[in-house]
């Protein structure tokens, strides 16, 4: 009697050692394919990253260069805009001494004023006594047609204009620059969810973390496929 019943104690001893066996082999493999998954996941996070401090530090270059480009620009524009500004106040001088002249008929006053007039100046008072200002009030100065042209005036328009657009790209670069550091510091946040994970031994503990770090990596790629590549 005493042997009958230890031979089916002994059966299942055996067996629920097996299956105690099985189920830490299981375990194993299930806890070797998360571990897997997240080196993976982690390898990726780290390149990825590298990536992102590699494009802000690209653009970051850019705008520091665009940003140095539109102030040098405006500054000359500056620059332009005074010596525009005092080659009017002279012509201005000039132009109407040569109407005084004008009007009290001195003639050799008139042409000794007018030979030391510069071409576009010149240029303009023709335009302008040809349609009658001297007679007409509506007629437009000679500083006020479009005769007169003063190069440095152009000058200061196109610099202004470029400096806007050097500023505008500055900018475009600055975001870029900013959003990719963004990036870099969500990638770190998945090593960080991804490096803790296997300080764990609860099994839910580790799938939340490391469904955690899986989540945030796809976010952040998906954010990092839609930004512009800086080329250099």
């Amino acid at each position: 009697m005493n042997e009958s019943q230890s031979a089916p104690t002994e059966a299942q001893n055996t067996e629920a050692l097996l299956q105690r066996v099985l189920a830490a082999v299981e375990k194993d493999n299930r806890r070797g394919r998360l571990e897997l998954a997240l080196a993976i996941i982690l390898s990726l996070a780290t390149l990825a990253s590298t990536w992102c401090g590699y494009q802000a530090r690209q653009w970051g270059g850019v705008q520091s260069n665009k940003q140095s480009a539109a102030d040098t620009a405006e500054r000359q524009a500056a620059e332009d805009t005074i010596v525009a500004l005092q080659l009017r106040t002279f012509d201005g001088i000039v132009m109407i001494e040569y109407w005084a002249a004008l009007r009290q008929r001195d003639k050799e006053t008139g042409d000794a004023i007018y030979a030391q007039m510069r071409p576009q100046l010149r240029k303009a008072i023709d335009a302008s006594l040809a349609a009658g200002v001297l007679t007409n009030p509506e007629v437009a100065g000679p500083l006020q047609r479009p005769e007169y042209i003063l190069a440095e005036e152009q000058s200061a328009k196109h610099l202004r204009e470029e400096a806007g657009k050097l500023n505008i790209a500055a900018q475009t670069a600055g975001q870029a620059c900013s959003k990719y550091v963004l990036l870099t510091l969500m990638f770190a946040s998945v090593l960080f969810f991804g490096g803790i994970t296997g300080t764990f031994t609860a099994r839910q503990v580790r799938n939340g973390l490391g469904c955690v770090a899986l989540l945030v990596f796809i976010v952040t790629i998906a954010f990092l496929i839609e930004l512009p590549v800086c080329k250099g």
